[in-house]
């Protein structure tokens, strides 16, 4: 018994590998990186954050927001207003989407959506997590994660824009 117990403790959790839709974020200088969404989480979030994409929401627009665990956009308003301004930090599409609760671990790579509070609907940006947070978990809903560029998004500066967000055609399953 103690043997199972034991087990269990240390086992690691599962990996976090969202099936959903996969869009490209392509910055200005051509770097990108491709979010897996995961639309079992945050059905709304996840079918409004598509709709903007494939609408050409995020082309052009500049991240606001980069700090050493987060690097944050989705305003229209940062194509051409000042970053620190609150048409930037407090924009985005002008849609209100319900808060959508997740399971989900925030651990590097993982993408939410930010909103003006803990468990509270968000809109238009997007953040994505360069370190584990833990204590963002249950909090905003949840994207998706990055399953291919993390190190660009590492090395993502503020002011840095985007070229184009994409959604990607169907990955094939394996057998």
């Amino acid at each position: 018994m103690l043997a199972a117990l034991a087990f269990f403790a240390i086992a690691p959790t599962q990996a976090y590998l969202p099936t959903g839709p996969r869009v490209r974020f392509e910055l200005w200088d051509g770097r990108s990186f491709v979010i897996a969404t995961d639309p079992k989480s945050s059905p709304k979030t996840v079918a409004h954050i598509l709709s903007l994409v494939r609408s050409g929401f995020y082309d052009r627009q500049r991240v606001h927001r980069v700090e050493s665990w987060v690097t944050q956009w989705g305003s229209p308003a940062s194509r051409d207003k000042p970053l620190d301004s609150e048409a930037v930090t407090g924009g985005g599409s002008g849609k209100n989407l319900p808060f959508e609760e997740s399971q989900v671990d925030f651990l590097r790579g993982v993408v939410g959506v930010a909103s003006t509070g803990l468990q509270r609907g968000g809109d238009s940006q997007l953040f994505i997590l360069k370190h584990d947070t833990p204590r963002l978990w249950r909090s905003y809903a949840v994207v998706g994660k990055v399953v291919s560029g993390m190190d660009v998004v590492g090395t993502i500066q503020r002011g840095d824009r985007f070229r184009r967000a994409a959604v990607l055609a169907k990955v094939p399953s394996e057998p």
